[in-house]
């Protein structure tokens, strides 16, 4: 086998980074005199998770990638971010108005009109800025992932109008829980904390002039608000619910974007 140069080149950024994380790990196992046996048992956890399909994005959306997206997308006066999730789905049908996220007939959940508007932190309406939706069936379930939901459900992509504004069908979203039966929920046990999100609407915002926005929007009144297992809910990001009897349920939530040149 022939080494080339390119693969022997040193990515300093890469080296600093593992440096970092083994001079870190390295400590830990000094400072708790962690043994053999401890030591296997992570060592079969970790290989046991890397053949779960999922299981390690899971793992590092837990417990990383509220920090992560703290670090690389401060709100800079616009929406605030928020974590993107291991279920996204690229190229989500593109729908037309009115706009219905594709759904099931007699889709189970409670039926959810949402509105709202796009525009830029200089107050201007953003006409054709991409809304990108996706969100979990009233089991906890995400269509292209879970098998008993048909590719597309609860997805798909819609643009606003000239006064920037949008809004869509689709149900209320209620809490869940993330797959109990791997390695994530195993370690999540074992650190005596429950397994459950707060229902959520996911969105990727998006307009030519603007910096893309990844943010998730959730609901007063969810038992779950304040102990999200990935601990992702910021309050900007919480509205509620109007509730018209058992005919209408309606929210509405403006998105911010900041323009490109002030980045």
């Amino acid at each position: 086998m022939t080494v080339t140069a390119s693969e022997t080149t040193t990515d300093t950024r890469v080296q600093a980074i593992f440096t970092d994380v083994l001079d870190s790990l390295l400590g830990i196992i000094r400072k708790h005199q962690v043994t053999w046996e401890e030591y296997r048992v992570a060592t079969e956890w970790l290989t046991q998770a890397g053949n779960q399909g999922y299981e390690i994005p899971l793992m590092l959306d837990v417990f990383l990638s509220t920090t992560v997206d703290d670090v690389n997308f401060a709100a800079q006066g616009g929406t605030e971010c928020n974590v993107e999730g291991p279920f996204y789905v690229p190229d989500a049908q593109l729908l037309e108005r009115p706009y219905v996220l594709p759904q099931r007939e007699a889709e189970p959940g409670e039926h959810l009109v949402f509105s709202g508007t796009v525009r830029s932190t200089d107050g201007s309406a953003l006409a054709g800025a991409l809304v990108d939706v996706w969100q979990a069936s009233a089991a906890g379930e995400y269509s292209n992932i879970h098998p008993t939901v048909p590719e597309g459900n609860l997805r798909g992509r819609m643009t606003t109008d000239a006064s920037g504004r949008f809004d869509f069908e689709t149900i209320v979203p209620p809490p869940y829980a993330i797959p109990d039966g791997g390695a994530t929920a195993q370690l999540l046990k074992a650190l005596g904390r429950h397994l459950i999100r707060p229902g959520h609407i996911h969105f990727k915002v998006s307009h030519p002039a603007c910096r893309a926005l990844t943010t998730q929007i959730y609901f007063e009144g969810d038992p779950f608000i304040d102990s999200d297992v990935v601990g992702a809910v910021k309050d900007s990001l919480v509205i509620g619910l109007v509730r018209n009897g058992e005919a209408e349920t309606r929210c509405s939530y403006d998105f911010v974007l900041t323009p490109n040149d002030k980045l």
